[in-house]
């Protein structure tokens, strides 16, 4: 589909159970009038139905117009699942007014539900005037607005401040209304998220007739509509795609077992490398070597992750990553945080690897490329020939950054080997496409790398849980070439604004 502006498809979804608002077909029709401004396809409807694989496929924003559910249910558990897939396979969703008042569906939707939305509404005051302060003047969806909007409408009190997990658009001033339903000064009231892969923008206006004709809310809707509908503003593509073996994203084709234990994590590109899976053999306890799942990080723009623990997913395809050290070259992209490490072999904590050891138990000459941190969180990568016994050499460099790693802040971490037979660079990066450490590396084109490994050097049942790191990735990327420098700019761009990374 050629998506853009005037090319979207909208589902203006007005089923409720609970109080019906006067303005509710004001509202109806405000989305029927930006459709016809737009030249959108308006589908409205009130049927839950609708809310299925087949349907939703065509749709690009879903609202959720002024519907009410503080009496009861509204969606059916396959109409939920229907909608969390919808947003998790990076759809859009815009809410108005009561779309914050759904209370009742239960369960894990619920809370997934209240996420999504940013807060819960709890009550208000009488319907009166107050001042909105507009916090972003440059943002397409406010930017019409001056920086106070006085405007008549119900001033509603959340559940919580959703300020740290969303970007607000705008906020009431408290001093300019009468009520005991308040925040304690902080009162956002219009913001949008990214969310559990799709895009999620809120109002809390909406309660009158007459703010259905306001031009500056009208304007904010449809700015609103518009942002939500755009991919490229939380997307699972990407902006290069040529060369790309590996894309494990923790938004997508994670399957989960006994609550968030991660069982496998699929590759998000058709090939052969296809899936990496949990690794149990010689662990003590039966089932600690899987991860875990951990959904819309506030962090991450509402991404999640996978939280390792010195445990491992391994990929099952020998050879798939062979030639990236036999002369094609490699980019690798890591979204990743660090939490404290866990003392064992000195500076070996991997988040990645496919090591190959030739001799076990006499020190091997190693093949493969692998990246991690040290004990004091310093990121490190080296890539290895097979050439020469030891740990690190002239056939195995080590690369690494003398700045040590914020435990729990998210950084972009990146490593490039050039391509060819003879000497090649190699590069290391973190959140900046300026190298932080440089070396060279002899390339050996019949070096025969193992099994590749997220947690780990290698797949190493012979220690299961050594040498492996505490923290998390949320997307891991590997080319099978060397980026140019304007490409990996440009990737790094893209994930940086993605994830929330500076």
């Amino acid at each position: 589909m050629d998506l853009t502006p005037n090319n979207i498809k909208v589902l203006n979804f007005y089923g409720d159970n609970g109080f019906v608002h006067p303005s509710k077909e004001a509202g109806l029709k405000l989305i029927e009038d930006l459709g016809i401004k737009n030249t959108w396809e308006i589908v409205s409807t009130a049927d839950a139905s609708i809310f299925n694989g087949k349907d939703l496929r065509s749709i690009d924003v879903i609202i959720f117009n002024n519907n009410c559910g503080n009496k009861g249910r509204i969606l059916s558990k396959e109409n939920q699942l229907a909608l969390q897939k919808y947003i998790r396979n990076g759809g859009g969703f815009v809410g108005i007014h009561c779309a914050g008042a759904i209370w009742n569906e239960g369960g894990e939707f619920q809370n997934w539900y209240e996420g999504f939305i940013g807060t819960k509404l709890l009550d208000h005051p009488k319907v009166q005037s107050a001042r909105l302060v507009v916090e972003d003047s440059i943002n397409t969806i406010t930017k019409h607005l001056d920086k106070g909007w006085v405007v008549k409408d119900e001033w509603h009190r959340f559940s919580y401040n959703p300020r740290n997990d969303v970007k607000v658009l705008l906020s009431v001033d408290e001093n300019s209304y009468q009520g005991a339903q308040k925040m304690g000064g902080d009162h956002p009231f219009t913001w949008y998220q990214n969310y559990d892969g799709g895009r999620s923008f809120f109002t809390s206006l909406g309660h009158t007739k007459e703010i259905y004709a306001d031009f500056n809310f009208r304007k904010l809707v449809e700015e609103g509509i518009k942002w939500a509908a755009d991919a490229s503003n939380n997307t699972a593509s990407l902006p290069l795609s040529e060369g790309l073996l590996l894309d494990l994203n923790a938004d997508e084709q994670v399957l989960v077992e006994d609550g968030d234990k991660v069982s496998s994590w699929s590759n998000s590109v058709a090939n052969k490398v296809q899936k990496f899976i949990k690794q149990d053999i010689g662990r003590k306890v039966k089932g600690s070597g899987r991860p875990q799942l951990k959904l819309n990080v506030p962090k991450l723009n509402g991404h999640n992750s996978v939280v390792f623990h010195r445990q491992e997913l391994v990929n099952h395809q020998e050879d798939a990553f062979d030639h990236l050290i036999q002369g094609s070259g490699y980019t690798w992209f890591s979204v990743m945080s660090v939490f404290k490490q866990v003392k064992g072999k000195p500076g070996v904590n991997s988040f990645f690897g496919n090591l190959r050891n030739t001799n076990l138990n006499k020190q091997g000459q190693y093949e493969g490329f692998w990246a991690g941190v040290n004990i004091k969180n310093q990121v490190w990568m080296s890539s290895r020939n097979g050439l020469q016994k030891g740990t690190w050499n002239d056939d195995s460099p080590l690369l690494i950054d003398n700045d040590t790693l914020i435990k729990e802040k998210y950084y972009l971490v990146m490593g490039r080997m050039g391509a060819g037979e003879g000497t090649v660079k190699m590069e290391l990066f973190v959140n900046t496409t300026k190298a932080l450490v440089e070396k060279s590396f002899p390339v050996n084109t019949k070096a025969n790398p193992s099994k590749m490994v997220i947690g780990q050097e290698r797949d190493a049942t012979n220690h299961p849980g050594a040498e492996s790191f505490d923290g998390e990735v949320a997307r891991f990327l590997i080319f099978e070439r060397p980026l140019s420098n304007e490409e990996l700019k440009t990737l790094s761009d893209h994930l940086k604004n993605k994830y929330n990374i500076n």
